[in-house]
């Protein structure tokens, strides 16, 4: 089980010591505990101390710079790969797509590189200090929403009690302001509302805003499946929370649990969100040994959301590893073509059409990427910047 250790700042960049090294190439929002929400970079890396092995996972918190290292219990080395695993579920449940670096193939100076460009690595004193934090602003709905619960909360207190119809109206109302709360960041504010809404009256929404918060911002999964489970308890077809349950199923690797449920997700015709849903369930498939009926299901997800990045990514990656090489190069190229703003689309475009001998199309997709337009792009732009300086001069 991961946890945070606070006595580490960084991960030491010490070449020799390192035996694995996994970069994250997109940069989600986290919250972790005590933290502001913000987006982060992330890294997975197993070091050898000694006769026994440490894997950890970094987070590098984008507004504050600050390193927060989550680590595993030491172990031996014939059981350093369980303990990646788990750590790469552990950094995929909070939203980030990892991407392995192939750290016991390079040479040297592309080790070097990767320990410059890879904030994990850098000491306190190398991170720039952050700005001061804006004082967040309530929008107008949200203050009169707050007024209406305190109101509610009023009448609790000066009466002789609230009927069942205004405990459900104020449970509502708190689990709205949940909801705004969670989609703003801001975790232990959510939690609270929810909290609230569940003290006047118990409902599925907020159990399933609870399940979020507790496995996205606190690292809690097995509290958020709770959640997630008993919203289901209380309704059946609630297709958001199948579709939450899912998702963290899959995070931790049991695909064939979270079948049924992104199955029956996905079939719900008033759900709006059911292409995710059904993109997961291809993925979920995928993994459980069922190649073909995933790459149907995610096929169908992107005929009705043409546009939905992770559904192509999903799509490119399983025709790659299947070597599958020229529906992988179309697949990576939708994903570039329908999300151009996301490095990564560019890199795995570039490398199967490096794969196809194609090397003047794959230069041309590692220069788009080679230079970070922000902070956040740096992993990948350097993974770009190696790609290019292997492909040589044109």
């Amino acid at each position: 089980m991961l946890q945070e250790d606070p006595k580490r700042t960084h991960v030491p960049a010490e070449p020799q010591l390192i035996v694995a090294l996994y970069v994250a190439t997109n940069q989600p929002v986290v919250q972790p505990v005590g933290r502001t929400a913000q987006a982060a970079q992330g890294a997975v890396v197993a070091v050898r101390e000694g006769a026994i092995f440490q894997v950890m996972v970094a987070l590098t918190l984008a507004e504050s710079g600050e390193n927060v290292i989550y680590s595993a219990p030491p172990v031996e080395q014939r059981e350093v790969q369980q303990a990646l695993e788990e750590a790469l579920n552990f950094a995929e449940s909070m939203g980030f797509i990892l991407d392995g670096t192939g750290w016991a193939n390079l040479d040297d100076a592309h080790r070097s590189e990767l320990l410059e460009s890879t904030p994990a690595f850098w000491p306190p004193a190398d991170v720039e200090e952050a700005p001061a934090e804006k004082p967040q602003i309530d929008d107008p709905m949200q203050a009169v929403a707050r007024l209406f619960a305190a109101f509610a909360l009023l009448l609790l207190a000066s009466c002789s009690g609230m009927s069942a119809e205004q405990r459900a109206q104020a449970a509502e109302i708190h689990q709205q302001l949940g909801d705004n709360l969670l989609y703003q960041g801001d975790a232990q504010g959510a939690i609270k509302e929810y909290m609230q809404s569940l003290d006047l009256d118990e409902t599925p929404e907020a159990h399933n805003g609870l399940g979020l918060i507790y496995w996205y911002s606190l690292g809690r999964p097995e509290d958020g499946a709770k959640e997630f489970k008993r919203a289901l308890q209380m309704r059946p077809d609630y297709s958001e929370a199948m579709t939450n349950l899912g998702a963290l199923y899959i995070s931790r690797s049991q695909f064939t649990d979270a079948i049924p449920l992104l199955d029956k997700a996905a079939r719900d015709p008033l759900y709006k969100t059911r292409t995710v849903a059904q993109a997961n369930l291809g993925w979920a498939l995928y993994k459980s040994g069922q190649p073909e009926k995933g790459i149907g299901e995610i096929r169908g997800a992107l005929a009705v959301a043409p546009k939905y990045c992770l559904g192509w990514r999903q799509l490119g990656t399983i025709y790659s590893e299947q070597s599958r090489l020229d529906e992988a190069s179309k697949a990576f190229g939708r994903y570039a073509e329908e999300c151009p703003d996301v490095g990564d689309a560019h890199l795995l475009f570039g490398k199967v059409l490096a794969r196809q001998q194609r090397a003047k199309e794959a230069r041309a997709e590692f220069e788009r990427c080679a230079i970070p337009k922000q902070e956040r792009d740096k992993p990948v732009a350097s993974e770009c910047a190696r790609f290019l300086k292997e492909l040589g001069t044109p």
